[in-house]
C-alpha cells in the first residue's frame, strides 16, 4: 500500500489548475494514512474500524477537505452556513449553537463531524453515534498532523483557481458541477453510493441527475447547493443554479437556428408539453439540431439563455398532429415533471390532491390507518373509492372525467402482488401535499416507536431505520408517529441519545429526505385512471 494515498489524492486534481501549495499535498496524505492507521491499533471498540485499503481513502479525503479550509475556497464553509440555517450551529449534533465554541481552521470537531456524515461509505452496515469515542481520537490525531503540516503550504490552490474561472456561459457552471459532485471529497463517495443505488453507470444522463437533483447526507445538500454558496457570482446567478434541479425536461422541437460564420450560436425550440418556446445557447459548429426534428431532452437556466443538460435523443418523423398525444403522455406518465414548466395544472393537481386527502379523511376518520396486511388494504381501498362514487353528485363527476380525460368515474386500484401478500401489517397515510403513502412491517415500526428506546429488538430497529431513510416516506409522516408515540425509539435506533430528541429528528429528516424541503410538486396526474400503491 506504499504511496496508496498519495496516488489516490492525486488522481482526483483538476488537470490545467495547479497553486503553489498542491505539490505539498501528496505527501501529507501518505503521512496522514500512516497517523490514521496508527491511531486505529489504539481503538476500543471495533466500530471504527476499517480495512487498510480504506484508510488510503479516508486520508485523500481528509487532505482534501484541509486544503478547502486552509485556502477558505468555500466548500466546507457552504456546508457548515447549511448548517446554521437549519439547526443554529456549524456543527450539529457536535457543538453546541453558543458562538463561543464555533470551531476554527483544523478544529478537531469538524473533523469529527466530516467523519461521521462519511462513515457509512466506508462501512454501511454499523450504526455510529456522532459522539464515538474511537471519532473522537481519530479526529484528534487527524487534526495534530494537518494542523502542523498545512502551516508550511502556501494559500495557493488549484481549486481556487478552477473555481474562480470565468461563468459566463452555462457549460461554464456545468463544468464545475460536475467536478465537485463526481470528484471532490465531499460528495465523491456519495456519487458512488449513488450508483449502487440506482443500479446505474457513471453515463451522462446518470451523472446529470446526480449533479443538478440528488440531495446528498450534508443535511438534504445537493451539489448545487455547495455550488451556489461557493461561486463568487451575484445572487441572481446563485439563485437560478439553485433552480437547476427543476430542469424542463420534455419534448422540444426545433424551429429556427441563428448562426454566425460556422457556428450555430442559438436554436429556438418549442416544449411540446406547455407550449412555450426556449432559446437555447449551443455555440456549436455541427449543430445536431435542425428545423423540424423533436429533441427529447432537458434545459436548464443560466443569464436569460437556456441550455441542454445531460443526455438528449432526437426524433425526426414526429408530426406535429402527434404532439397532442405527447403532451397528454407525459402529464399522465410524468406528471411531477412536467408540472415544473405547466403551473396551471400543478395548481389544479394539488387542489385535487387535497381534495382526495380530505375525503380519505372523511371515509376513515383520521390521515393514518393501519391494516393487518395487503388483502386487508386492498379490499378497503376499493370500498372507499366505491362509497366516492355513490356519494359523487352525477353532473358533478361527469364535468371532472371531461376536464380530467378519464374514461371511469373513479380510479382503478391496482396492487403489485409483493403487496398485496405482505402480512407484517401495512401504514397508511394520507399526506395533504404529496398523496397517500404506505409503509410496509408497520407492526414493528408501531411496536418499536412504543417503546420509547428501551429494549429495541433488530427487526424493530431495522424497521424504524427503514422509516428514516426510505427516500418516498415524508417528513410529515414521519412526523405524525411522533406526534402520537415520540422520538425517543428513533433516536435510540440512530444513537443519538446524548442530544435532544427534536432536534436528531430533524437532522435525521434533513439528512435523510433532504428532496422534500425543496418545492415540491404533486404525485398525482390529472390525466390518469388508477394509481398504484407503492411502499413509502
Amino acid at each position: 500500500m506504499s504511496g496508496a494515498a498519495k496516488h489516490i489524492f492525486l488522481s482526483a486534481r483538476l488537470p490545467g489548475f495547479t497553486g503553489r501549495g498542491d505539490k505539498y499535498l501528496g505527501e501529507i496524505a501518505q503521512e496522514l494514512r500512516r497517523v490514521l492507521l496508527k491511531t486505529q491499533n489504539t481503538f476500543v471498540f471495533p466500530s471504527c474500524r476499517l480495512p487498510d485499503a480504506a484508510w488510503s481513502d479516508v486520508a485523500a479525503l481528509l487532505v482534501e477537505w484541509a486544503e478547502d479550509v486552509h485556502n477558505d475556497i468555500g466548500l466546507w464553509r457552504a456546508v457548515e452556513t447549511h448548517q446554521r440555517r437549519c439547526f443554529g450551529t456549524p456543527l450539529p449534533l457536535i457543538v453546541n449553537a453558543s458562538p463561543e465554541v464555533e470551531p476554527r481552521d483544523f478544529d478537531p470537531r469538524r473533523i469529527q463531524f466530516f467523519l461521521w456524515i462519511l462513515w457509512p461509505c466506508f462501512n454501511p452496515e454499523r450504526v455510529l453515534s456522532p459522539a464515538h469515542k474511537d471519532l473522537k481520537r481519530l479526529a484528534e490525531a487527524a487534526s495534530r498532523l494537518l494542523a502542523e503540516r498545512f502551516a508550511r503550504v502556501p494559500r495557493d490552490s488549484g481549486v481556487t483557481r478552477f473555481l474562480a474561472s470565468p461563468n459566463e456561459y452555462g457549460w461554464d457552471i456545468k463544468r464545475k458541477l460536475l467536478w465537485l459532485g463526481i470528484n471532490s471529497y465531499l460528495f465523491r463517495f456519495q456519487f458512488f453510493e449513488y450508483l449502487d443505488e440506482h443500479q446505474g453507470e457513471p453515463d451522462i444522463q446518470t451523472k446529470d441527475d446526480f449533479v443538478c437533483q440528488h440531495c446528498t447526507e450534508w443535511s438534504g445538500l445537493g451539489v448545487i447547493d455547495v455550488l451556489a454558496e461557493t461561486l463568487n457570482v451575484p445572487a441572481e446567478d446563485k439563485a437560478t443554479l439553485r433552480t437547476w434541479y427543476e430542469r424542463h425536461w420534455s419534448f422540444f422541437r426545433v424551429l429556427t437556428r441563428q448562426e454566425e460564420g460556422d457556428e450555430v450560436k442559438f436554436i429556438t425550440a418549442r416544449n411540446l408539453v406547455n407550449g412555450q418556446p426556449y432559446t437555447i445557447r449551443m455555440n456549436m459548429a455541427d449543430c445536431p439540431f435542425t428545423p423540424g426534428m423533436v429533441v427529447h431532452g432537458a434545459v436548464t437556466p443560466w443569464r436569460g439563455e437556456w441550455y441542454w443538460s445531460g443526455a438528449q435523443k432526437t426524433l425526426k418523423d414526429i408530426p406535429e398532429h402527434e404532439e397532442a398525444n405527447i403532451r397528454k403522455e407525459m402529464l399522465e406518465r410524468s406528471s411531477s415533471i412536467a408540472y415544473r414548466y405547466c403551473p396551471a395544472e400543478a395548481a389544479k393537481a394539488l387542489e385535487f390532491a387535497r381534495e382526495i386527502h380530505a375525503k380519505f379523511v372523511a371515509h376513515y376518520g383520521g390521515d393514518l390507518v393501519v391494516f393487518p396486511d395487503g388483502l386487508a388494504l386492498a379490499a378497503a381501498e376499493q370500498k372507499r373509492m366505491a362509497a366516492e362514487w355513490r356519494a359523487s353528485d352525477p353532473d358533478n363527476v361527469a364535468r371532472v372525467m371531461r376536464e380530467r380525460g378519464l374514461e371511469h368515474p373513479r380510479p382503478r386500484m391496482s396492487f403489485p402482488p409483493e403487496f398485496l401478500n405482505h402480512d407484517q401489517g401495512i401504514g397508511a397515510f394520507s399526506n395533504v401535499d404529496e398523496g397517500v403513502e404506505y409503509s410496509l412491517r408497520f407492526n414493528q415500526v408501531l411496536s418499536g416507536l412504543r417503546k420509547k428506546g428501551a429494549g429495541l429488538t433488530d427487526e424493530e430497529m431495522d424497521a424504524l431505520r427503514h422509516l428514516l431513510t426510505a427516500a418516498a416516506s415524508s417528513p410529515a409522516f414521519v412526523r405524525r408517529l411522533v406526534a402520537e408515540h415520540g422520538a425517543e425509539s428513533l433516536t435510540e435506533t440512530f444513537l443519538m441519545r446524548h442530544v435532544p430528541s427534536e432536534l436528531a429528528l430533524e437532522f435525521l429528516l434533513r439528512r435523510h429526505k433532504g428532496q422534500f424541503y425543496r418545492k415540491r410538486y404533486p404525485a398525482l396526474s390529472l390525466q390518469q385512471e388508477g394509481s398504484k400503491p407503492m411502499e413509502r
